[in-house]
Formats: C-alpha cells, sequence, structure tokens
C-alpha cells in the first residue's frame, strides 16, 4: 500500500523564495510529489505535516486535508496497486474522474493548470492564469462550464476589445480560452450542442517583421561595445544565432562539455510528440563565446553578473535597443530575431523547411505529410548550419 504524507521540498524553492505545499507518494521504494496550489512564505511556516505561524493556517490546512482525502481515496480503490510503478500511481490518482458534470470555469481551470509543472514551464503556467483571470473577471465567479455560450463568448470579445487590448492580445486571451473548455469537453466535463466559439470573430495577430538581414547581423557581431552589459547582450544574441536558434532558457540549462549539441527544448517538451530530440555539432564561431561563460565545474553558461534567466532577459529588454541603433534594424529586435533571422537565411539559401524545423527544434507541419517519411539526422543539421554560417563571411 502507498504511504501519503504533505511535506514540502526544501530544493524546490520557488523564485520568489517561496515554497509549495506537495502531497507526497511513497511506493514500491520510489517516491513521487504531487504539486498543490498551496504556498507557503517560508520553511518556518511549516511543521509535522501541518501549516502553523500564520493567520489563515485553519483555512489552509483543511484545504489540505481535503487535497490528500482525495488522493488517499484514489489509491485505496486501484486494485493491484503494488504492480505499478510509483509515476504510474501518481498519474493514475492525479488523473481527472471521467463524466463529472456541472463544474465551474474556475474548477476547470485549477484542474487544467495542476498538470502544467509551474517550475518548469513558468511562461506557460502563467499566461493559463491570466487568460483565465480576464475571462473570470467578465463572467464573475461560480460561472458554470454549461453557461458558456456563443453570446457570452462574443460578449467577451466586446469586452477585450473596448478594454483596449491590441489584436494580438486579444487573439492570446481566446485562444487560451479554447484551449481550457476543449480540455473540459475532452474531459466529458460539458457537452455543447452548439460550439461557444462558433460565430466569434477572433482577430488576427499583426503580423511584425522580426528577422534582420545577413548585414546587419554583420554590423552586430562585429560591433565593439563599450558598456559590459551590451557586450553580454550582443554575445547571447550571436550565440543564439550560432546555436540554430536556442532558446535562451535552453541554453541556460545545457552543460556545454561536449562538441555537440543534443537536446529537447523546454517549452515543448511535455507537449510535443514524436521525435523531439534536436542534435547537430556546435559550430566554431560559438566556440569562442561558449568558452568564455562557461562554468568549468558545472558546463553552463553564466553570463558574468547575469546569473539567472530573469537577470538576463531583463539586460536584454534594456539594452537590445542599443544593438537596433547600430545596425540599423527600423523595426522592434528581441532576441527571438535571432532564432527568426537563422531559419529566415536558410531559407534564403534555399535549405529545406524540414531541415530547418530540425535545427531549430520545432514541429514538423502536419499539413506537409510527405516529411513523415523523411528522418532528419544530425548530419543534415550540421551541413545546414554550416551553410548558413559561412554566408556570414566576409569576403
Amino acid at each position: 500500500m502507498a504511504n501519503l504524507f504533505i511535506t514540502i521540498v526544501p530544493t524546490k524553492v520557488l523564485a520568489n523564495g517561496q515554497h509549495k505545499i506537495r502531497i507526497a507518494v511513497s511506493h514500491n521504494w520510489d517516491t513521487r510529489y504531487i504539486p498543490t496550489s498551496i504556498v507557503i512564505d517560508s520553511l518556518n511556516e511549516f511543521k509535522n505535516g501541518k501549516i502553523v505561524k500564520r493567520s489563515d493556517k485553519e483555512l489552509l490546512n483543511a484545504k489540505l486535508k481535503r487535497i490528500y482525502d482525495t488522493y488517499y481515496e484514489r489509491c485505496e480503490s486501484i486494485e493491484y496497486a503494488d504492480s505499478l510503478t510509483c509515476t504510474q500511481l501518481v498519474k493514475i490518482i492525479t488523473s481527472p474522474i471521467n463524466g463529472e458534470q456541472h463544474r465551474k470555469f474556475e474548477d476547470i481551470v485549477e484542474e487544467f493548470l495542476s498538470q502544467i509543472d509551474e517550475d518548469d514551464r513558468e511562461k506557460t503556467h502563467k499566461l493559463y492564469k491570466l487568460a483565465a483571470k480576464h475571462f473570470i473577471r467578465f463572467t464573475g465567479p461560480g460561472a458554470l462550464m454549461e453557461h458558456i455560450t456563443p453570446i457570452r463568448i462574443n460578449n467577451y470579445l466586446t469586452h477585450l476589445r473596448k478594454s483596449k487590448l491590441s489584436p494580438t492580445s486579444i487573439k492570446i486571451y481566446i485562444t487560451l480560452l479554447k484551449v481550457i473548455i476543449n480540455y473540459a469537453i475532452k474531459m466529458r466535463y460539458v457537452e455543447y450542442k452548439v460550439d461557444p466559439f462558433v460565430t466569434a470573430s477572433i482577430p488576427s495577430a499583426k503580423k511584425r517583421d522580426t528577422y534582420i538581414t545577413v548585414e546587419q547581423l554583420k554590423i552586430i557581431r562585429d560591433m565593439l561595445p563599450n558598456q559590459y552589459n551590451v557586450s553580454v547582450v550582443r554575445d547571447i544574441f550571436m550565440l543564439t544565432y550560432y546555436l540554430a536558434g536556442m532558446n535562451l532558457v535552453d541554453m541556460l540549462a545545457y552543460d556545454f562539455r561536449t562538441n555537440i549539441v543534443d537536446y529537447i527544448r523546454i517549452k515543448t517538451r511535455n507537449t510535443k510528440d514524436g521525435d523531439r530530440l534536436t542534435s547537430f555539432a556546435i559550430p566554431d564561431e560559438a566556440k569562442p563565446l561558449i568558452k568564455k561563460y562557461m562554468n568549468k565545474n558545472t558546463g553552463k553558461l553564466v553570463f558574468g553578473k547575469y546569473k539567472t534567466y530573469v537577470s538576463c532577459y531583463n539586460t536584454l529588454t534594456r539594452k537590445m535597443k542599443v544593438l537596433k541603433t547600430v545596425a540599423g534594424v527600423t523595426h522592434n529586435l528581441t532576441l527571438y530575431s535571432a532564432r527568426k533571422s537563422f531559419v529566415q537565411h536558410g531559407y534564403d539559401l534555399g535549405i529545406p523547411l524540414s531541415t530547418l524545423e530540425y535545427c531549430i527544434g520545432q514541429s514538423m507541419k502536419e499539413d506537409r505529410p510527405i516529411f513523415n517519411y523523411v528522418t532528419i539526422m544530425r548530419k543534415h543539421a550540421d551541413k545546414a548550419i554550416r551553410e548558413i554560417l559561412d554566408n556570414l563571411k566576409n569576403e
């Protein structure tokens, strides 16, 4: 029989220093942790499986007990549990029960978000939470899923437009809302005779120029920054380009004590089906920058005094405008421009889209079924990256 207990994991401290309460499941000589939505400010607020030293401790402990009892009862109901691994057991007891209807929208949101690891996919978690918060503010708390009708969705769209949000923001909020509602439909929490979005006129996001020309990229590469933070920003931008558009969060997590990049994108590793591994040889152009910032003991990149993703991102936001001015870029320039430019430059050279998608860790598009029969290997990626970077050489 599995052993369940309420605990915290000190090593999984959140970025703001808080701690998330978890349900530990010990089974077959293994232990797994189920995160809850309850967060405490410090280790001193938790003792012997209970929250202490808080004015709301009774309320939080009661909520914890309900969560614990739910998982315990589900464990008790599983036949032949001893044949399951701890991971398999946790997956079963955390899976929603089909057929539960008349559910509140906020309950569906809480369940949906519980399946997104907040520590691992922080941005995704925040976006869904924000989109749900906007909709709950419009409907008021307690709205049932059955009450989400085409009229209500259209009224919500009107509300968003009157709030003077950009078309891009409206599209994001509606798209994420649709994902949450579709989740409820798949779990059979609600059935609609008419699709709530059947008459919704969702605005198209304005297409923005994001890539830069080869000549502009050369200017950024060859510039001589007179400020330390600008130098770091330039190096991160170029390293992103050299490493086939590798995201900053992936670069910071990777162990570069190797001659190859062999990774699965953090952004899509929990959602992307099929082959998710991206592998290519580290090009010579990237090696000096990696050597400059790599911690020899861990192999991880540390960009000087900017030691975290947040500090790097904030510096990029503030100082990217310097690169933009120097290179004569007229549109908005972000770190994503390096990734986008890598793909655009490769496409301009005639490199197949399937190969470029593999290089940047992007899913192949389903509307091109011929690529279901093609395997993109590292040698194709190495050849493509080499061709793109050779195009940067001064004549």
